[in-house]
């Protein structure tokens, strides 16, 4: 099975720990989505084209897929759901990703993000990390300050 990782499934060396057969088959991405962080990362559907997210391609067993269900919090944290890559070498294949189902409105922690950071360097992605990567964490922080700061509710707040 391919298995589409645009997080810290990005990462070799997790994927290593997590998937110990599984094969990286390169890298590529997906079109109209957007990375974004709810505490942990996740891609968004968009309708414009020029929306895209970088992505590292696996190649998992069965064994490697039930385990990263239970990793990833399958079919309660993440659902799972089939995507179309662009490969860097220009062929399409089409993958499995999760995708997440439950919002949490935090951070992510530094070293979550910095692991998905060097993931990108050492695939070659470097300069996504400005253009997806940096942007999708600064939308986080912007989300949870702008709810942590907005009044209570009318009526239903402590007096």
């Amino acid at each position: 099975m391919k298995y589409i990782a645009y997080g810290s499934n990005m990462n070799a060396d997790q994927m290593r720990y997590r998937c110990p057969n599984a094969r990286l088959l390169g890298t590529g991405y997906i079109e109209r989505a957007r990375l974004e962080f709810y505490l942990h990362a996740t891609v968004e559907r968009t309708r414009r084209k020029s929306d895209r997210v970088p992505v590292a391609v696996w190649e998992i067993s069965d064994r490697d897929e039930q385990r990263l269900d239970r990793y990833e919090g399958f079919p309660s944290y993440y659902i799972k759901d089939p995507w179309k890559v662009f490969m860097q070498d220009g062929s399409e294949i089409e993958g499995m990703i999760y995708l997440m189902k439950l919002i949490r409105n935090e951070e992510p922690h530094l070293s979550y993000y910095n692991g998905i950071r060097d993931a990108y360097a050492a695939l070659g992605l470097g300069s996504e990390i400005r253009r997806v990567l940096a942007p999708a964490l600064q939308r986080c922080i912007d989300r949870t300050r702008a709810i942590a700061n907005a009044p209570a509710a009318e009526g239903g707040g402590q007096e």
